[in-house]
């Protein structure tokens, strides 16, 4: 018994680390509801087929394994509330892909609607604020974003 929980332990310490090594304040709501988003993850990535870098960060209410970008099809019925934001290497919004466990629509992209308040990429580690400017709207959901976030750059 005691192997088999030393063994877990062993191997969830990647994901702790990773998770416990970053932070994400502000908030995500939709329908009145904060999605309570407690992870984040970033890493370096190619945004289109002609190779433009950028970055993918992934903001989650649960501890998020895998593929970051997997997430941007994930449905928040299944892997709970999450912001999944690809930026240009100047900061920039590229898109965002948003899932509310309360959308009404399930998950939804914006591009224009969030904006870059602060963006900063120092020793290995992403950290921005981003916000809708108060409250938006997607087909019959009202949502609003404002969150602070920071988390190391994945190999």
């Amino acid at each position: 018994m005691k192997r088999s929980v030393l063994i877990g332990l062993i191997l969830a310490f990647p994901l702790l680390a990773a998770t416990t090594d970053s932070k994400v304040e502000g908030k995500f709501v939709v329908g009145g509801t904060d999605a309570q988003l407690k992870y984040a993850r970033a890493q370096r990535v190619k945004l289109d087929e002609k190779g433009k870098q950028g970055y993918a960060v992934l903001l989650s209410a649960k501890p998020a394994t895998g593929d970051i970008l997997a997430w941007r099809t994930a449905e928040p019925s299944e892997r709970g509330s999450f912001i999944c934001i690809l930026f240009e290497a100047n900061g920039a919004v590229w898109v965002a892909e948003l899932g509310h466990v309360k959308a009404k629509s399930g998950r939804f992209g914006v591009v224009t609607e969030l904006q870059k308040l602060s963006f900063d990429v120092k020793d290995n580690r992403l950290a921005a604020h981003v916000s809708t400017n108060g409250d938006q709207f997607f087909t019959q959901d009202h949502y609003n974003v404002d969150l602070t976030f920071a988390a190391p750059l994945e190999k």
